[in-house]
């Protein structure tokens, strides 16, 4: 069955070859919907502050050139149309205090990847299905 269809996943990561195997492992896991992805957290922003196309989920690493992926996430809530979109800080970096400054500035999960990247690709499918196939957005209800 075809995952998130009509979802559209904006995808933040700083290396280049956890991007590539990410998106390659999203669409092996069955989805097809859009992934738009940038690797400096200020080019994500500029993008978030007029998309084309609404996102369905926003998945931040922490540590990006430029532009945090907390300062995005600071950015993001603060803005009224991404109040209810779900963002998941998928991050090597697992620093308490930046775990805890995540949940405090409004996200909707902190995952710690693998150091096995197929175990990685796993998590990460693994929330996709979740918040483009499983989760009912509030705008659904």
């Amino acid at each position: 069955m075809a995952i998130g269809k009509h979802s559209h996943i904006i995808l933040v990561e700083d290396n280049p070859d956890d991007e590539l195997l990410t998106i390659r492992e999203l669409k092996n896991s069955g989805f097809n919907g859009k992934v738009t992805s940038f690797s400096d957290g200020e080019e994500a922003y500029n993008y978030l502050t007029h998309p084309k196309k609404q996102p369905t989920l926003i998945i931040l690493d922490v540590k990006l050139p430029k532009l945090s992926g907390i300062e995005i996430l600071r950015k993001v809530r603060s803005q009224k149309e991404f109040l209810m979109t779900p963002v998941v800080i998928f991050s090597s970096c697992d620093e308490p205090c930046l775990v805890e400054e995540a949940y405090t500035l409004g996200a909707n999960s902190y995952v710690i990847k693998e150091d096995h990247f197929l175990q990685s690709a796993d998590q990460l499918a693994g929330l996709v299905h979740y918040w483009t196939k499983i989760h009912k957005p509030i705008s659904a209800v």
